[in-house]
């Protein structure tokens, strides 16, 4: 039996068939329907020349068709009847620690880009990739590409949910469903000359048993006003107390604030600061914010506007926030000298500077501006995200009752009706007596 591809008029097909048999005799004698049947084939192996033979009891057959129409879907189980199948197998050995090294390099290169934007992946979202290929070079690195299947990610799954750190689950469901992405998509950037998966798969996720991520069990701190209030009043130095408010009051990202050159980036009367570059790793400035989104002119209130003149004085260049020596502050050490002590004195734990993103968003989805320009002075990409920011009105009661009481019922109701409703409810009381 050839375990090699032939060609035809209709494509390339699969040479072997298989072969069936009853112990004892020979392929020329009889079948006995009452003796038991058996089959064999054989199956390429990754990285092996030499086939693999599998043999397999096939139980009672009446006659040797049943026995080989059997063998024939044990076959097709195995993937030994598939042509990609055959060809994965045959193919060169990729070990996934391999692809993932050329995927990385591929991406930094910017010759594998963002499937949507068709612009090169952002330096930060690479990262974020390495991080998880890291993980899993430790669980799958050695292994061929071929062999990766839905077997495989269930077993990659399950460790993920079993490992701890400590007393807690080391990963979150969204961390192990984007650890999953990373994998599934270093498996299918394998591709022929054609630009054709060479691994294509068909993932079973509930068989996977990867977890779905639920929006309401996410981990998303805020502020209220009093915390605010709490923190401005109770940091140190005059550059943590404009910090708080610049955060809280224009809910821009912690990336670009500290990317904040005056003379580029602030208007000459303070009122406007114009977003366009942000931190990147090791204090490198990206000249690009996180999204496209993120290229916006955000307006500042008056009080905020005095607040920033006071503060940039006579300055006419640098960064806004910089170090004794002029350059970026880190966000990791502008959080520790600057609020993680009033933060923790607060009672507050697992906070950093998002919650003064989402604060803000919450803010101003409780005004009545435009859904329009708070899009626009976030910089969201999409509309889904306001809501998810400003989540904690709906757990603000008072906020509820006073846009119940704005919004109304929407028509007039009778002035009686008061009244008809306790006569009903008198006359079906008469009744049941």
């Amino acid at each position: 039996m050839s375990r090699r591809l032939v060609s035809s008029p209709s494509g390339p097909e699969v040479r072997q068939r298989g072969m069936v048999y009853q112990k004892g005799r020979k392929q020329s004698d009889a079948w006995v329907r009452d003796e038991r049947a058996y089959g064999y084939f054989r199956i390429d192996v990754p990285g092996q020349a030499k086939q693999k033979e599998v043999r397999l009891a096939l139980g009672f057959c009446r006659d040797k068709v049943s026995a080989l129409l059997k063998l024939r879907d044990e076959m097709k189980a195995a993937g030994v009847l598939d042509v990609e199948r055959i060809r994965e197998r045959i193919s060169p050995v990729i070990t996934f620690r391999s692809q993932s090294a050329w995927w990385l390099a591929e991406m930094k290169a910017g010759r594998i880009v963002n499937k949507k934007t068709r612009k090169r992946i952002r330096p930060r979202t690479i990262d974020g990739y390495s991080t998880a290929v890291d993980y899993l070079n430790t669980v799958v690195g050695g292994s061929a590409l071929a062999s990766l299947d839905n077997p495989q990610a269930k077993e990659l799954v399950a460790r993920m949910k079993e490992e701890q750190a400590g007393e807690k689950p080391r990963f979150s469901d969204k961390t192990i469903c984007e650890y999953f992405k990373v994998f599934t998509q270093v498996i299918a950037s394998v591709k022929d000359e054609k630009a054709k998966h060479v691994f294509p798969r068909e993932w079973d996720l509930a068989h996977i048993a990867l977890p779905m991520v639920c929006q309401r069990e996410q981990h998303r701190p805020t502020f209220e006003p009093e915390e605010i209030e709490f923190i401005v009043s109770n940091v140190k130095r005059p550059m943590y107390v404009l910090a708080a408010c610049m955060l809280a009051g224009t809910g821009i990202r912690i990336g670009e604030l500290l990317a904040l050159e005056i003379g580029k980036h602030i208007s000459s009367d303070c009122t406007v600061l114009s977003i366009r570059q942000q931190r990147g790793k090791w204090g490198a400035v990206e000249p690009m914010p996180k999204t496209e989104a993120g290229f916006r002119d955000i307006d500042l209130c008056p009080a905020l506007t005095e607040a920033l003149k006071s503060y940039i004085g006579d300055r006419r260049s640098g960064f806004l926030f910089q170090t004794e020596k002029g350059g970026m502050l880190s966000p990791e050490n502008f959080w520790r000298d600057g609020f993680a002590t009033v933060v923790r004195n607060m009672g507050r734990d697992h906070v950093r500077f998002h919650a003064f993103r989402r604060f803000r968003e919450a803010v101003l989805q409780a005004s009545e501006c435009r859904e329009l320009l708070i899009d626009y002075w976030m910089g969201h990409t999409n509309s889904e995200m306001g809501s998810r920011y400003a989540k904690q009105l709906i757990e603000n009661k008072k906020f509820r009752a006073e846009w119940s009481q704005k919004v109304g019922l929407g028509f007039e109701l009778a002035p009686n009706l008061p009244f008809a409703i306790r006569a009903i409810r008198f006359q079906e009381h008469e009744v049941a007596a």
